[in-house]
């Protein structure tokens, strides 16, 4: 299973699109830096996704999101394989009890400055693509409920991911 995380802002994502010849799309912004905040991690080969929005990335977030991951596939062991990104660094809480659930859960680091090794980048993009680009939310209700929406639409077709992580396999 690979992990990651990603930042969803207010403002829309620019992306390119059709236009009638001679009409500029338009797309309206209120200006505002109002980040959302994202873990997720795709399973290797059935292109599961889970994700959990936190307030912030920081050790204890993560912290959060391990026992999310390792109480939803309770019945394996998970190899979680993440990047360096300074929230994976779990305070001495989060030490302990990644100790006590070795049984549970493995954490493997990539390379340094390897997203191409992380299928989970493919997921925010196709994320991006189907949620946020060329579209206004008025409030950050709306864009995470956008966000939402389109995890669950991975959640019920990992079919929309499978090309993540064919590679992988």
């Amino acid at each position: 299973m690979f992990e990651d995380e990603a930042s969803f802002q207010l403002d829309p994502t620019l992306h390119r699109t059709w236009a009638r010849r001679g009409q500029q799309p338009r797309i309206p912004t209120r200006g505002e830096r109002k980040t959302g905040h994202v873990y997720g991690a795709i399973a290797v080969p059935t292109a599961r996704f889970s994700y959990a929005f936190a307030e912030v990335f920081n050790g204890s977030t993560f912290h959060r999101f391990l026992k999310r991951l390792v109480a939803k596939y309770r019945a394996t062991k998970l190899f979680l394989i993440l990047d360096n990104a300074p929230c994976h660094n779990l305070d001495a809480e989060g030490k302990a009890w990644l100790a006590e659930h070795c049984d549970d859960i493995e954490l493997h680091r990539l390379p340094s400055y390897s997203p191409e090794f992380n299928p989970t980048e493919g997921v925010w993009k196709t994320t991006r693509k189907m949620a946020t680009h060329n579209r206004f939310f008025a409030t950050t209700a709306d864009r995470d409920h956008s966000l939402t929406r389109t995890f669950h639409a991975f959640q019920c077709k990992p079919e929309l991911l499978a090309a993540h992580v064919e590679r992988f396999r």
